[in-house]
Formats: C-alpha cells, sequence, structure tokens
C-alpha cells in the first residue's frame, strides 16, 4: 500500500537522524564543538517533522469516509506545507545565527579533530538520505518524501556548514564558517518558499500544466460518441489528478446513450492517466457556454403538454411516458410515442383530423418547432415474475 510505503521510509529517516543526533551530541561536548551540538538539536528537532511525514503517509493513504469523500490527499499536501514552512525557519535561523557568531568570533573555544570527522561523517549520512528519500518519492509520486528529501539535503547543508567551520577554526579561518552559513541560510530558505508555494497551489486547486490538460482534453475529444468539448477543469490532489468536463453529444441522443459515451470518457481517462482518482463528466446536447441566461426555464416542459395532449380527442390517454422532448438552440422539438396497445385506435382515426389538432398544439406554443409521431409495432415483451425470481437467484 502506497501510505504504507511512505510511512515506512519516513520511519527510516527518523531513526538515521536519532542515531547521528546522539552521536553528534556526544561527540560535541567531548571535542568542545558548540556547532556540533547545535546541528544535533537542529536534527532532534527534524525529528518531529519526520513524524509527520508518517503521519501525513497513513493519513492521506486512508480511504475516503463520510467526512471526506474526496480521500485524504490534503493531508499530504498540508505536510508538505508546513516542511515548506520549517525549511523557511531553518534558514532565517542560519542567517540570524551567523550574524550573532561574528559578534563573538573571537571569545569561540578551541575545537578537537573528532568534532570535524564526525562532522563530515554526518554530512554524507545526509547527503546519503537525501538522495535515498527522493528516488522513493519519485517511485512512489509522494510529494510529501519529496519534500523531506530537500529537508535532509539541508541538514547536509548544515552540516556542512558546521565541517567547513570546524575545518576553518581548525585552519586558522573562521570566517569560513559565518560565510558558508549564510550562503547554506539562503539556499535553506528558498526551497522552503519552494514547496510552501507548491503545496499552496494544490490547496487552491490550481490546475494542471497546459501540456497535460491538453493531452486529457485530446483523449475526450477522441472518445467515440464526443462531438465536442466545451470546458475543461483540473486539480491537483497529493498524487491525484481530479477533473470534470463538459462533452457535447448528438442532440437527440436518449439519456441512457449519452451516459455511455460519458463513463467510454471515464474509462479511456483511466486507461491512459494512471493517477487520475476522479472525473465528472457532463454530458451536453449543445454548447451551455454560449446559451442564453434562462432559456431553457422558458421553453415548454413535459407538464404543460401532458395536460393539453389530453384535452385533444385523439390524445386522451396520453401520459407523460408518451413524451419525449429535445430542447435545441431555444426551441421545442416534440416526439410522441405512442405505445402499441393506443396504436390501433390512433390509426384508425382521421388524419385530417389529427394533424389539426397536433397543429393546435403547436400553435399555442410558439418554441415548438417540430412535432414528430412514432406508433410502437408491438409491446415491450414482460419476463414472468417466477423466471424473474429464479434467474436472479
Amino acid at each position: 500500500m502506497r501510505g504504507n510505503a511512505i510511512a515506512r521510509a519516513s520511519l527510516t529517516a527518523m531513526a538515521i537522524n536519532a542515531i547521528l543526533a546522539i552521536l553528534q551530541i556526544l561527540i560535541g561536548l567531548a571535542a568542545n564543538a558548540f556547532s556540533l551540538v547545535a546541528d544535533a538539536i537542529h536534527t532532534l528537532a527534524d525529528l518531529t517533522t519526520d513524524a509527520m511525514v508518517s503521519w501525513a503517509g497513513r493519513s492521506g493513504g486512508a480511504p475516503p469516509d463520510d467526512n471526506h469523500p474526496y480521500g485524504h490527499g490534503r493531508f499530504e499536501t498540508f505536510a508538505s506545507f508546513v516542511l515548506g514552512l520549517v525549511l523557511l525557519g531553518v534558514g532565517c535561523g542560519f542567517l540570524w545565527a551567523a550574524g550573532m557568531r561574528l559578534q563573538t568570533l573571537e571569545h569561540a573555544p578551541p575545537i578537537e579533530t573528532a568534532a570535524f570527522v564526525m562532522a563530515l561523517i554526518t554530512l554524507l549520512a545526509k547527503e546519503g538520505m537525501y538522495h535515498w528519500l527522493r528516488r522513493r518519492g519519485r517511485a512512489l509520486k509522494a510529494q510529501v518524501l519529496e519534500a523531506a528529501a530537500w529537508h535532509a539535503r539541508s541538514d547536509a547543508a548544515s552540516s556542512l556548514v558546521v565541517a567547513i567551520g570546524i575545518g576553518g577554526s581548525l585552519a586558522g579561518y573562521r570566517f569560513l564558517e559565518l560565510l558558508a552559513a549564510a550562503l547554506v541560510g539562503f539556499m535553506i530558505a528558498s526551497m522552503g518558499v519552494r514547496f510552501a508555494y507548491r503545496a499552496v497551489r494544490e490547496l487552491v486547486d490550481t490546475g494542471l500544466d497546459p501540456e497535460e490538460v491538453a493531452r486529457i482534453a485530446e483523449a475526450i475529444r477522441t472518445t467515440p460518441g464526443v462531438e465536442d468539448l466545451h470546458q475543461i477543469r483540473t486539480r491537483r490532489m497529493a498524487d491525484r489528478i481530479l477533473l470534470d468536463a463538459h462533452i457535447q453529444v448528438a442532440p437527440r441522443l436518449s439519456v441512457s446513450e449519452g451516459h455511455r459515451v460519458a463513463d467510454l470518457v471515464f474509462a479511456r481517462l483511466k486507461e491512459r492517466f494512471p493517477h487520475l482518482d476522479d472525473a465528472l463528466i457532463h454530458v451536453d446536447h449543445e454548447n451551455d457556454m454560449t446559451r442564453p441566461p434562462g432559456q431553457m426555464q422558458a421553453l415548454t416542459d413535459r407538464t404543460e403538454l401532458v395536460q393539453e395532449l389530453r384535452a385533444l380527442p385523439a390524445f386522451a390517454a396520453a401520459t407523460p411516458d408518451w413524451i419525449i422532448l429535445h430542447y435545441q438552440g431555444g426551441r421545442t422539438h416534440l416526439d410522441l410515442q405512442i405505445p402499441a396497445e393506443q396504436a390501433p385506435f390512433l390509426l384508425a382515426a382521421d388524419r385530417t383530423a389529427l394533424f389539426s389538432q397536433l397543429e393546435s398544439l403547436r400553435q399555442r406554443h410558439p418554441d415548438l418547432a417540430t412535432i414528430r409521431l412514432f406508433v410502437e409495432i408491438a409491446p415491450e415483451k414482460c419476463i414472468p415474475k417466477a423466471e424473474s425470481h429464479e434467474s436472479s437467484a
């Protein structure tokens, strides 16, 4: 499970950081290396961040529930945002610390070689952690792990600052520690801004890149039954894609056939875009983006037509099922589907009188453009209850 894999990666990083922090504190105190102890405190603070990554991995991978019908992917986004803020804070902290140390540079205690060796070991370990976490993040499509990887890189940068500072102290060039601290502090702060910005973009539902949207649109347009696509909106939730689109189908398609076209679109998108989590496909018979507001509401509806049909002698037995309405270009098109049991009576009626009655109906409704009459040849065959029960059993 993806959530468990993310959690395992973060727990491994936590264990490595804990071991390094203990060693840094012990050797830093013994070798009079205050910067090494400070780096250890920074590492211990990172354990809190790694715990947040573990929590986000498990929470984000949880299935949808009543309170979170779209899933819990935003937990990962939130964790990435917090990590970005932490990186920004750490970077600013380095800049501030460099200025403070400049004022007390001549009072720094002598440092032993063991501290420099430990700083190099820490640097190599954290740089290795960066590469490992980044590979895992890309493999799992987990932005939160990639953020943790860059956090490990910022830790390696702080260890580099410590190593340069200790090496400079041993060689007599103490200003190198301050120069490196200021430079790396700026780099870490910029990383934090970048990660926080990406998380905020997702939280405010920023759409996918134009190239990816174009690929999705092409997949929709080339689906059999789709005549046009006039609206598409996309967003991300962690590693998943959410979208809604308005497709245009043939104007007189039945509801069930239009729904089938929408199902075909969804199936094609899921096949071509594995990270698509959900898609809402709205089926239109015409481009509703160019339709005047309120036009559909002003057209004749089924209730009116049923009442007026029953007032006509030839259609006294009319029911709502007889009526099929098509609304196109601001006009109403009426199809009358006469059941088989009513067909003999209708066919025996005088056609001139029949057409006259339908024309009077059309005259009362200016939006009624056409009326078509269909007669059912044979009734639908019904399955006996006993057979139906047997087949379902």
